[in-house]
């Protein structure tokens, strides 16, 4: 992942908006160009300040096997000098017009964003048109790039026990699924990566028709249309490879992995297969498993810090996460500490969780309990509606996922027709052992005994 240095308190204080403007929800536009690059424009005048996010279709779940690492990989590299800037320059150009940079990479995408001021609409276009198509990726600097990398790989997972554990976890949640693959890649591709396999995927996969320019903020989509083609319609639209959604088969059966380190302290992962919107037969289902998230594990009188933490002290710091936005089958996960004040083994811990996801099973939750969990995810979104870089990463989440932007309305009224029965249901459906995958933490000493 690429970082730049953000900039003064004056444009951060423009983009952290206040809740009372969310009562107009900002007003959202669509083109293509003749070259297949689609564009989402969201106005929104709130402040004189402009958001551009170019996501690239690409990401680890497009990766051969051998080849993990080469999107990430791929995305650091192309700061390091295209036909109009020199490496590093981008960065400290958008910084001097006092603005903010930043690229990921995700299992299904690559991104791009900048946040500058709205008069310098054009300067991020251009810049964002060289990336696309206008990296010079020079072997000097792969060898550079690449040992940047293999070292984010060290500190950031190899010597993180906690991230090798849910990198491990992965790899068997995603038996015969694409998502298996680190979006950072293992060491071992790492190290036999070649220039030239970056160059061929950057040829591969960068192109208009295989990229979403997203714009938010202080613009009116005429001025828009005008300078993006003014910047990317000479290129050209190419063939594209066949991509299909990364699928996990719901009876891969129970999967265990332990990872050994002598100084964590004890911890436990249980992932359950699930479906997202892009992939469910019903998205009611996945409304479900949101609000079963936000039971579980979202605000202070959550179930499982109420019963595991409050009450019985067996859990620290239990976290739920689900992400419904996807272009494949994903992992509902539940994560927690052994609290060490009253620790238990870990196959204990993993029987008091169960206990709860057999009472949700069992037991409908009331109106009053379900609708808190309503109220949390809905305040999430509007949070994130108050920046305009929360509102182009929603555009590019849902786009990335190859769903409709239509999936962004009708939310509130969706989660509402969610019944404690239909949660219930969900419960019993995707909570099953033949769905299980597990992951311990565990102290070497404490394989000793």
């Amino acid at each position: 992942m690429h970082r730049s240095h953000p900039p003064g308190c004056a444009l951060l204080g423009l983009l952290l908006l206040t809740p009372q403007a969310l009562a107009n929800a900002p007003e959202r536009h669509e083109f293509t160009l003749d070259n297949g690059l689609r564009v989402v424009v969201a106005e929104d005048r709130r402040a004189p300040v402009v958001s551009t996010h170019l996501l690239v279709n690409v990401g680890a779940s497009h990766e051969y096997p051998g080849q993990s690492g080469l999107s990430h990989a791929l995305e650091h590299l192309l700061f390091r000098g295209t036909s109009k800037t020199a490496p590093g320059e981008l960065s400290k150009i958008i910084e001097r017009l006092g603005g903010r940079d930043n690229a990921q990479t995700d299992r299904d995408f690559t991104v791009y964003q900048q946040t500058l001021p709205s008069d310098r609409l054009a300067v991020a276009l251009e810049l964002n048109a060289d990336l696309l198509k206008n990296a010079r990726l020079p072997n000097a600097e792969f060898d550079r790039g690449i040992e940047a990398v293999k070292a984010e790989r060290r500190e950031s997972v190899d010597n993180y026990p906690r991230n090798r554990l849910f990198e491990q976890l992965q790899t068997i949640g995603y038996p015969s699924s694409s998502y298996h693959t680190p979006v950072i890649g293992w060491m071992s591709d790492l190290e036999r990566m070649s220039n030239d396999e970056l160059k061929a995927w950057y040829r591969t996969w960068y192109a208009p028709n295989n990229a979403i320019l997203i714009v938010v903020g202080d613009v009116q989509r005429d001025e828009v249309q005008q300078q993006v083609e003014r910047y990317f319609a000479g290129f050209a639209r190419q063939n594209l490879p066949v991509t299909k959604p990364p699928l996990q088969s719901a009876t891969a059966g129970p999967r265990q992995v332990t990872v050994y380190d002598e100084y964590s302290t004890p911890m436990l992962f249980m992932s359950f297969n699930v479906p997202t919107y892009a992939t469910a037969l019903a998205t009611a289902d996945v409304d479900a498993l949101r609000l079963i998230q936000a039971l579980l594990g979202k605000g202070l009188s959550a179930r499982l810090s109420t019963h595991l933490t409050h009450q019985q002290a067996l859990l620290s710091n239990p976290v739920v996460s689900y992400d419904p936005l996807a272009r494949g089958d994903t992992l509902f996960d539940i994560s927690a500490s052994v609290n060490p004040a009253h620790a238990k083994p870990l196959p204990e811990l993993q029987q008091a969780i169960w206990a709860q996801l057999r009472t949700l099973q069992q037991t409908p939750p009331d109106p009053a309990e379900l609708a808190r969990a309503r109220a949390l995810l809905l305040a999430d979104r509007v949070f994130a509606q108050d920046s305009l870089e929360g509102q182009a990463d929603e555009i590019v989440a849902v786009l990335g996922s190859g769903l409709p932007l239509s999936q962004l309305d009708n939310d509130a009224a969706n989660l509402a027709r969610v019944t404690p029965e239909q949660i219930k249901e969900a419960a019993r459906t995707y909570f099953t052992r033949e769905r299980l995958a597990v992951a311990y933490l565990q102290a070497k000493e404490a394989d000793d005994e």
